[in-house]
C-alpha cells in the first residue's frame, strides 16, 4: 500500500495572502519597501528565513534580517488564519484516502508551530499519522532526512512513498529520498517548474492524486 507525504502551503492550503500581508506589514514597520502579493509566489516555499531574505533588499545585513524575521513571526502568529483555507476539492480527496486506508503525513518548511496550528484548525477531522514543520534540529526540504524518517514511522518502503507538493523543492525532496512525486497544478508555482524538476505526475485537481496513487 502506498503512503503519502503532503506539503502544506500551496498544496493543501492557500495561505499566500496571509503570508504576504503579514510580511508587507513588517516591511513597512521597518521602513522597507513592500511587494505586490503575486511576488510572494516566488518568495515562499523554503522557510521563514528565506522568505524574509527574499522580501528584504539584497544588501540587508544579518542583524536586520534577524530583526525582521522576529517581527514577521510575531505578526504572522497574530494573523495566521484570516485569509487561509483549504483548496477546493482537498477535503473530498482526503476523505477518499481515508476510505482507502491510505496513510498520510505532512512535511512543510513552514515553522513547526504554525504547521501544527494550521493542521489543527483546518484538518482536525482527518487522520494524519505524522505532521512536521521546519525545526531547528532537522534540515529543511529538499534535504530528505525528515521525509525518510516519516517513511520509517509509517512503516512504508521508500519506493512506496509518494511526496506531493507545489514547488521544485518538494519534487527535489522526493528525488533525494527515492520517493515518487506528484506536482500540484493549483499551487504557488507554474506547472513548468514542477515538470522541469522531474515530477512523476502532475495533478490538475485534488482527486487526480487518488486516481494516480490507486493506479500504481
Amino acid at each position: 500500500m502506498k503512503s503519502l507525504i503532503f506539503d502544506l502551503d500551496g498544496t493543501l492550503i492557500n495561505s499566500l495572502l496571509d503570508i504576504a500581508l503579514s510580511m508587507n506589514n513588517v516591511l513597512k514597520k521597518h521602513n522597507y519597501p513592500s511587494h505586490e502579493i503575486e511576488k510572494y509566489n516566488y518568495f515562499v516555499g523554503d522557510g521563514a528565513l528565506v522568505l524574509v531574505k527574499n522580501a528584504m533588499p539584497d544588501n540587508s545585513n544579518e542583524e536586520e534580517i534577524k530583526k525582521v524575521l522576529k517581527s514577521f513571526i510575531e505578526q504572522y502568529e497574530q494573523n495566521t488564519h484570516n485569509n487561509t483555507f483549504a483548496y477546493e476539492g482537498i477535503y473530498e480527496m482526503l476523505e477518499k484516502t481515508e476510505s482507502l486506508n491510505i496513510k498520510k503525513a505532512v512535511l512543510s518548511n513552514k515553522p513547526h508551530k504554525f504547521t501544527l496550528k494550521y493542521m489543527e484548525n483546518l484538518f482536525n477531522n482527518f487522520n494524519f499519522h505524522e505532521i512536521h514543520g521546519q525545526k531547528v534540529d532537522i534540515p529543511k526540504k529538499p534535504n530528505p532526512t525528515m521525509a525518510i524518517q516519516i517513511a520509517t514511522k509509517l512503516n512504508t518502503n521508500l519506493e512506496d512513498m509518494i511526496f506531493i507538493g507545489d514547488t521544485s523543492t518538494d519534487i527535489k525532496t522526493a528525488k533525494n529520498a527515492n520517493m515518487k512525486s506528484i506536482g500540484v497544478a493549483w499551487g504557488f508555482r507554474p506547472i513548468e517548474e514542477l515538470k522541469e524538476a522531474g515530477a512523476d505526475f502532475i495533478a490538475h485537481k485534488p482527486m487526480d492524486i487518488v486516481e494516480y496513487v490507486t493506479s500504481l
